[in-house]
Formats: structure tokens, sequence, C-alpha cells
């Protein structure tokens, strides 16, 4: 229809590009705790920077191989 309303495809289209932003300030988040980690901040400050639980900390860094057994036996930055 000609006459069609266009404000559903622009809702559409609003979702789509603030999923996008999402997905960019997620991997921006993640790369960021990477980098503190590995300069030797400790998870709680990360967690205490990004307002997130240390819980959620962990779990980004476990998905990058990182774990609390991997840090205990120093294999990376004591905090």
């Amino acid at each position: 229809m000609a006459s069609e309303n266009k404000s559903l495809e622009a809702a559409a289209q609003g979702l789509q590009d603030t999923q996008e932003a999402l997905h960019a300030a997620r991997r921006n988040l993640t790369e960021a705790t990477l980098d503190a980690y590995t300069d030797g901040e400790s998870v709680s400050r990360i967690a205490e920077r990004t307002g997130r639980t240390t819980t959620e900390v962990w779990n980004t860094l476990a998905v990058h191989g990182i774990t609390r057994s991997t840090h205990l036996n120093g294999t990376h930055p004591t905090p």
C-alpha cells in the first residue's frame, strides 16, 4: 500500500541500529576489561568501576580463557 504509515519500518530500523550499537558497546567493554585485567587491575576493582558484579567480570574473562584457577596459579596478573 502506497499510503502506509512508515512508522513500523522506522521502528524496526531504530531497533536494528540500537542492537548494533549495543553489540559495539559490549565489545568495547570486553576489550577494556581484558586490558584492565592484563594491566594488573583486580577483578573487584574492574567490577566497581564498571558497575558490574565480580561474577560478570569473571565470566567476561573466562570467555577469553582467564579463569579463577588460572588466576590463582599465577598465569595472569594478581590483583
